[in-house]
């Protein structure tokens, strides 16, 4: 990839987006799943953290693939695009998918929110995000000091 086609500053300021966000729910995650479903205060702000981040892993998204002459549709869309470009590989992009799914429901409430899945994915599915970091990172041709990725 041509490092200089890409605004380095917009791709540094979301990874931090996404490094401080999961960072909070990883707290939230080590907790019971009694203990945090009981309390809609951390059930408010995890829901609201997981929002954010896949609104910042988007804005990756979205930037690199432009760059590539493509405009997803939507957020899954974004994630499904960087792996047809060889951004992400196939399994990761698919499990951004499902958290870009949970985002739209967070979001647009379609449905009754279910709090054990959204303890689910912070017990298991943060680390998608420290990969997808060091993915975009590597099809930047950058260490991931310089992309600032965990």
């Amino acid at each position: 990839m041509d490092a200089p086609s890409v605004n380095i500053d917009l791709l540094r300021s979301r990874a931090a987006d996404i490094r401080r966000e999961v960072q909070e729910l990883r707290g939230y995650g080590s907790l019971p799943l009694k203990e945090f479903v009981g309390s809609s205060e951390k059930v408010r702000a995890a829901r609201y953290a997981l929002v954010v981040v896949v609104e910042a892993a988007s804005a990756i998204c979205n930037h690199l693939v432009s760059r590539r002459g493509r405009a997803p549709e939507s957020y899954p869309a974004c994630f499904e695009l960087m792996a047809d470009l060889d951004i992400l590989d196939s399994g990761l992009a698919g499990r951004l998918i499902g958290l870009a799914r949970l985002r739209n429901i967070l979001v647009h409430g379609y449905g009754r929110v279910d709090d054990a899945r959204v303890h689910a994915h912070l017990k298991d599915g943060l680390r998608d995000l420290d990969a997808f970091l060091g993915q975009v990172a590597t099809y930047l041709g950058f260490t991931s000091d310089e992309l600032g990725a965990v």
